[in-house]
């Protein structure tokens, strides 16, 4: 298996800002990306932590790239850690695998279990920025109803109401149902219930593509999300059908050593779709829905391109850099 290198990784980030940003200088890339940003604005960062309690089994959004992230973010823009929220809700964060990889005191924001008296008041009385606002409702176009045929309302979660600026951190990886669980299909982690269910069980099934749609229209996201950094490093094509990481045929039998950058969560992730289900095909896999991502274009969220046989995408400008 091969290992991340640091210092490679780190300036393939900045290499990636500055070509984004089409600036010279890592900092006036930075304050391009955060176009209204002022000292003293917080921001959040939403990596995929999906699989982060199978330890480095699974692929996960790699601390190594959040740590570049965070670390430009205070040594070059100049932003005071505490300013800077790391946040999953789904899972714990834990310490070995996440918070010792990370070199500044940033504040990570995690799931509330009910297993304590306190606990479930905590989440009876929306107390803490992991619980959902219930001023910051997600209109959702389904009917979103639990196990018991229950109907369920969707928040955004306080954590994200008190913040500026949003760098979303997903990850190249196919979901069971659907070609990618990229930068829009990643706040699933996000989104908050009435019922006060830590996972997004009631977003699954027949209301799984408009739900997806729906979270990323909710202004509190749409309108604040600055930047889409992907870790492609690994990637994960097999999702459902094996365990471990995996080389991909379509780059040369090795990993994708990649990342992604975008604002646009449905070019990025059409991108990244099209690369997954060009690997499923080479591997004899079932190709996975992509309806969601034109529904997200439809709804005014981004470009939508998906290609068969090669990345010579027509609508979406993209541009690849060797590092």
């Amino acid at each position: 298996m091969e290992a991340i290198q640091v210092d490679n990784l780190a300036l393939m980030l900045e290499e990636g800002i500055k070509s984004f940003s089409n600036q010279t200088e890592l900092r006036q890339a930075w304050l391009y990306i955060l176009n209204d940003y002022s000292p003293g604005d917080k921001i959040a960062i939403k990596p995929n932590f999906n699989f982060v309690n199978h330890g480095n089994k699974y692929t996960i959004t790699s601390p190594q790239l959040i740590n570049s992230v965070v670390k430009q973010l205070v040594e070059v823009v100049g932003m005071n850690p505490e300013d800077i929220y790391l946040y999953d809700l789904c899972k714990k964060i834990p310490t070995g695998i996440v918070k010792e990889k990370i070199s500044y005191p940033i504040n990570y924001v995690e799931r509330i279990d009910a297993n304590s008296i306190i606990d479930k008041f905590k989440l009876r009385l929306y107390y803490g920025l992991a619980s959902g606002d219930p001023k910051a409702v997600i209109q959702m176009r389904e009917h979103i109803i639990d196990e018991e045929g229950d109907p369920v309302k969707c928040y955004v979660p306080k954590v994200l109401t008190i913040v500026k600026h949003i760098i979303n951190m997903p990850l190249l990886t196919n979901h069971i149902y659907i070609s990618n669980s990229g930068a829009l299909k990643n706040h699933y982690g996000t989104v908050r219930f009435n019922n006060f269910n830590p996972y997004p069980v009631a977003l699954h099934g027949k209301v799984l593509e408009k739900s997806i749609v729906d979270i990323n229209r909710a202004p509190h996201i749409k309108n604040k999300t600055k930047i889409i950094i992907a870790d492609g490093l690994f990637g994960v094509f097999d999702r459902g059908e094996g365990a471990g990481k995996k080389e991909w045929r379509i780059f040369n039998n090795s990993f994708p050593k990649s990342i992604f950058i975008s604002k646009d969560p449905v070019a990025i992730d059409s991108i990244m779709a099209t690369y997954i289900n060009q690997e499923r095909n080479q591997q004899g896999f079932e190709l996975l829905s992509t309806g969601y991502l034109y529904d997200a274009m439809h709804n005014g969220l981004g470009i939508c391109e998906i290609r068969d046989k090669d990345d010579k995408f027509e609508n979406i400008q993209y541009l690849t850099l060797k590092i």
